[in-house]
């Protein structure tokens, strides 16, 4: 079985940086990380649906369509009042809706002075390959709020 950690470690005004870890559980016991990430998310703002990031904890994730990006994606399941928490493609802050966006590193692509993630659609399709073949996983958020 494979899980998914995220460490939020960097937080500012408008949004929080993290990593993402894909760890495989092996039958006798031992675990290791198979995939790793950078990971960019709305602030903190009571949870709020669309306006903040998503409040740590356990949660379950699982791989189902998206109408609304036509395709597969991770979805975090049971965050209280919320519902559509995708981890999903962006580079901007300004490109998720109280989803997660991976990249393969934190810098900064345009004039706002604000980092973002680069590469994420290639990161998202790593992690997709390092999920595989599972439907269903947890996923731990550790940090602020």
């Amino acid at each position: 079985m494979k899980r998914v950690v995220i460490y939020r470690n960097n937080y500012l005004e408008k949004e929080v940086l993290g990593h993402l870890f894909v760890i495989e559980e092996n039958s006798d016991g031992s675990s290791k990380v198979i995939f790793e990430c950078k990971t960019l998310e709305l602030a903190w703002k009571n949870n709020d649906n669309n306006i903040s990031c998503v409040s740590t904890g356990f949660y379950e994730l699982t791989l189902e369509y998206s109408p609304k990006f036509d395709r597969l994606l991770w979805e975090i399941k049971g965050v209280p009042d919320r519902k559509e928490a995708k981890i999903h493609v962006a580079n901007y802050y300004t490109q998720i809706e109280g989803c997660i966006a991976v990249g393969d590193l934190h810098t900064h692509l345009n004039d706002d002075n604000i980092p973002d993630v680069q590469n994420s659609r290639k990161t998202l399709k790593k992690f997709h390959q390092a999920m595989y073949p599972e439907n269903k996983s947890t996923i731990h958020i550790v940090g602020k709020a």
